[in-house]
């Protein structure tokens, strides 16, 4: 969190008000036919009616805290200070007026006249400002703190969202494919095989390197997802077919939450039916501050499928920027669009 100061202008004034209502508190006690005394009882008084006054201050600003100003927070936290400052300056002023009364009634001194109701008026103001310069720091301070806490706490469902992409990524499953694909190509092809087993090594390792992380280079997710869908083009033959139309300057100096591209791809081979009589088309098109993955549809029945892969992306782009994945579903497509972050958009 960047650190806030005042501007110098901003200092003088303050200083200029503060002493200025001192000085004036100073000319108006001059005034009085009465100096004001000691007595316990009396003065006991005046530090309940301090208390009370910043009481009266604390809750006013609990109270404003707790509204919801959206995109407009330094007018909560401008109010957040002045209201309850006025309420304590108000508060103390009535007490005051009581007290004098009280005074008057039992010790015979002045009832309460003008000097003293703005004397009151002042020191409520001066009591005022100060308490409420004091909790506004202490809450100010609260709300840094829990700002941090919130930044770990983001941290943390960030780190476990990656991790259940890794668990889905290293799904038994999805291995046993490969390792089938693997076993038929030895013998037919083995030199697609041994390509096939490197592309495979490669997302793999590409996988354990950046399930912790936070945003990883576009350009770097882009070229393995690549490697993955040659993977797959190779597994599916004819039946997966694949139109890139992903232009490399989009992608220059954008990120994404690791893995997302190849959780997507898997998405799409989890869901649909690929085979001799049940092609399917995948595409890939960029544009400025987006990637968007289409396929074709020809869904298949997924048993127990919680649709958490989906769920996932949508979580970490939640925790990370205020840019929305875009999902839509027509009748024979569906379609999502995922934010190309730089990394000043890094939450």
């Amino acid at each position: 969190m960047k650190e806030q100061r005042l501007k110098w202008y901003t200092r003088f004034f303050v200083a200029l008000v503060v002493s200025s209502i001192l000085f004036l508190m100073i000319w108006v006690f001059s005034q009085f036919k009465e100096p004001p005394g000691f007595n316990v009882l009396m003065n006991s008084l005046l530090l309940l009616m301090a208390f009370v006054c910043l009481e009266s201050i604390r809750l006013t600003q609990h109270g404003l805290l707790r509204w919801n100003f959206e995109n407009v927070s330094y007018v909560k936290d401008a109010l957040a200070f002045v209201v309850p400052v006025l309420v304590g300056t108000l508060v103390y002023a009535v007490l005051f007026y009581c007290f004098k009364w009280f005074d008057h009634y039992l010790l015979g001194s002045e009832p309460p006249l003008l000097p003293h109701m703005v004397s009151a008026i002042l020191i409520g103001l001066v009591l005022s400002l100060i308490f409420g310069l004091v909790l506004w720091v202490v809450t100010w301070k609260d709300s840094y703190y829990q700002a941090i806490l919130k930044n770990e706490a983001y941290k943390t469902e960030i780190v476990n969202a990656n991790l259940h992409t890794l668990r889905n990524q290293l799904d038994p499953h999805f291995l046993f494919n490969n390792f089938n694909t693997i076993y038929y190509l030895v013998d037919e092809h083995p030199e697609m095989a041994k390509k096939f087993l490197k592309n495979v090594s490669d997302i793999y390792r590409h996988i354990l390197k950046h399930s912790r992380g936070h945003l990883i280079p576009v350009i770097e997710e882009y070229k393995v997802t690549m490697q993955y869908l040659e993977v797959l083009k190779e597994r599916f033959g004819e039946a997966f077919q694949l139109e890139n139309k992903v232009e490399q300057h989009h992608l220059k100096e954008k990120h994404i939450p690791p893995l997302v591209l190849h959780e997507l791809v898997e998405n799409v081979i989890k869901h649909n039916q690929i085979d001799a009589a049940n092609s399917l088309v995948l595409k890939l098109l960029s544009s400025e501050g987006y990637l968007t993955l289409s396929n074709t549809l020809n869904p298949k029945k997924v048993g127990d499928s919680t649709k958490s892969g989906l769920r996932n992306i949508l979580t970490r782009y939640d925790l990370l920027t205020e840019s929305k994945v875009q999902v839509e579903r027509s009748e024979d497509c569906f379609s999502v669009k995922i934010p190309l972050i730089t990394i000043n958009d890094e939450s």
